[in-house]
């Protein structure tokens, strides 16, 4: 497991973009993050992940999955990161939800055997989850 830390100024949308580049790139274990108050706010992001993804070679296309199932996953993370008044991937990344799809877990447990997705993301957003996935 590796660890790597990411400060996002609120000022400035460049440090989001690296963080969500760095997050397509590796397989995330958890991501935890923090504001970090003063003279000019930050958010602190600590991502524990597994290894390196392999990039796809140059002449292959990058594709952003268009199922409906992975647009409403991502629908009811941008609404749950707006009531809890975090970032989007602390709710969770898009390659967990792109795990959740392909694992398709029908309970708890199940969910929290997915790949980056923990037993304490799986009791708190696992009810909601597996009720869009049916």
């Amino acid at each position: 497991m590796q660890c790597q830390t990411f400060i996002l100024r609120l000022d400035n949308a460049k440090d989001l973009e690296r963080l969500n580049r760095f997050l397509a790139q590796v397989m995330p274990i958890q991501v935890s993050s923090s504001l970090v108050p003063g003279d000019t706010p930050f958010w602190s992001v600590l991502v524990f992940y597994e290894g390196v993804v392999p990039q796809p070679k140059p002449t292959e296309a990058v594709r952003i999955p268009s199922d409906p199932r992975f647009e409403a996953l991502r629908a009811w993370r941008g609404r749950k990161a707006k009531e809890e008044g975090v970032p989007p991937y602390v709710i969770a990344t898009n390659a967990e939800l792109k795990a959740i799809l392909e694992e398709q877990p029908g309970t708890l447990e199940e969910l929290a055997q997915v790949k980056g997705f923990s037993k304490a993301k799986a009791a708190k957003y696992g009810r909601e989850l597996l009720s869009l996935l049916k």
